[in-house]
């Protein structure tokens, strides 16, 4: 009997035990699990820390390149510029007096030297700087106009304290002849590169050098600056593109910009377009005196130049770098074309053209001209090609009684 009661209190207790027991081992496994978790996220972060001092160092060497980049930038422009203030401020600075038409001027020879390439640095220079002239106290003695000479003074001397000094406020009655004196003594500071003008209220597409028609009809665009006046001057034309060249490409000169109603017209008062395959149009050429033929047509690939003589008030015109023919400028007009600005009329849709301000005029190679209309040469050379330029296409002229087709009247 003692030994049954016992037996039950035994497996009373295995039965309290066992519930005990499993708790036990169901609360380790979640601490485990607990655990587990807590060391995944660990491992987590650690691979998130990793990264981003792995972006962070990457980083910073980067940053580290590139700041020494431009340090080592700095040093060759500090460089460079210690060597050009070593040449505007020798060891011996020699100081000159000029007596410019009465008004003088003390400059150090040097700064007068310094625009390289121009007229008053070869002046100046130690082979011709004993031909100068002298007045009586023994100044150098130049012929220039005063107030222009003064200008350039001007720029001279701040040149020397900063070298990239800006040119001085030049008033409005000396522009014109501050521009005649930089072109004529290739004062490089105060020419201005022409381009294609960016203001303008047309249709047309400008991009650079590039103008290219969008609508059909008239669209006239002119050069931001007018051509230089100190001597003969020349730009060029390139036909990229010319779906139809019968008439609706027309180039030449004028003597204001086209504002206005202008703009959609080659009526240009005070002007002197060629109309492609139509001939010289516009006011202000003497037709009696020209020689322009009619029926050359700027087809694509083509070039179409004109090259303005100051001296005869004439312009040349040359196809494909070959002279074509001349025009003068009617003599009561002249006043009208003191400035004569580039000119470029499109009227076809999708037209392109090139536009270069600094191309060497034909006349000045040095090379032997083709006659384009009589077929006449001394020689088989003087195209004018620019050397490594394919040689461009032949022109292409109309048969005479061809008519002209009305939609490209001005």
């Amino acid at each position: 009997m003692m030994a049954g009661s016992v037996s039950l209190r035994a497996i009373e207790s295995d039965a309290l035990i066992e519930p005990s027991f499993r708790r036990l081992l169901a609360s380790i496994e979640g601490e485990r699990d607990r655990i587990r978790g807590t060391w995944q996220q660990i491992q987590q972060e650690r691979e998130e820390r990793t990264a981003e001092l792995e972006h962070l160092r990457q980083s910073t060497e980067d940053w580290c390149l590139s700041e020494r980049s431009k340090i080592s930038d700095e040093w060759t422009r500090l460089d460079s510029l210690t060597e050009k203030i070593g040449d505007l401020w020798p060891e011996e600075t020699e100081i000159i007096d000029i007596n410019c038409c009465g008004s003088i001027f003390t400059i150090a020879r040097s700064s007068l030297c310094s625009i390289e390439g121009s007229v008053l640095s070869n002046l100046f220079s130690d082979k011709f700087i004993n031909e100068v002239p002298r007045d009586e106290a023994g100044r150098f003695y130049l012929d220039f106009n005063p107030a222009c000479f003064a200008i350039v003074i001007q720029y001279l001397q701040n040149r020397r304290l900063r070298i990239d000094a800006p040119v001085p406020l030049i008033p409005i009655e000396q522009r014109h002849n501050m521009e005649l004196m930089a072109e004529a003594w290739k004062l490089s500071p105060f020419l201005r590169e022409n381009k294609i003008n960016p203001v303008h209220t047309t249709s047309l597409l400008v991009r650079k050098d590039t103008v290219q028609s969008t609508h059909p009809g008239w669209q006239v665009i002119s050069a931001q600056h007018p051509l230089p006046m100190a001597g003969p001057s020349y730009f060029e034309v390139t036909v990229v593109k010319n779906p139809d060249p019968r008439g609706g490409l027309a180039v030449g000169v004028c003597g204001h910009i086209p504002l206005g109603s202008e703009v959609h017209s080659l009526r240009l008062k005070g002007s002197i377009l060629y109309n492609s395959n139509n001939g010289l149009i516009g006011d202000s050429y003497e037709p009696e005196k020209s020689d322009m033929p009619d029926k050359i047509q700027l087809v694509q690939g083509s070039t179409f130049g004109i090259q303005h003589d100051v001296s005869t008030h004439s312009l040349l015109f040359y196809v494909n770098r070959t002279c074509i023919g001349k025009a003068y400028i009617k003599q009561g007009n002249l006043g009208l074309m003191r400035t004569l600005y580039p000119v470029f009329a499109l009227y076809v849709t999708d037209l392109l053209i090139s536009v270069d301000f600094s191309s060497p005029s034909p006349s000045t190679v040095g090379a032997p001209q083709k006659d384009a209309r009589a077929g006449n040469t001394s020689s088989t050379e003087g195209t004018g090609t620019h050397p490594g330029r394919l040689a461009p296409p032949a022109l292409q002229t109309t048969v005479e009684g061809d008519e002209e087709d009305d939609e490209f009247d001005s």
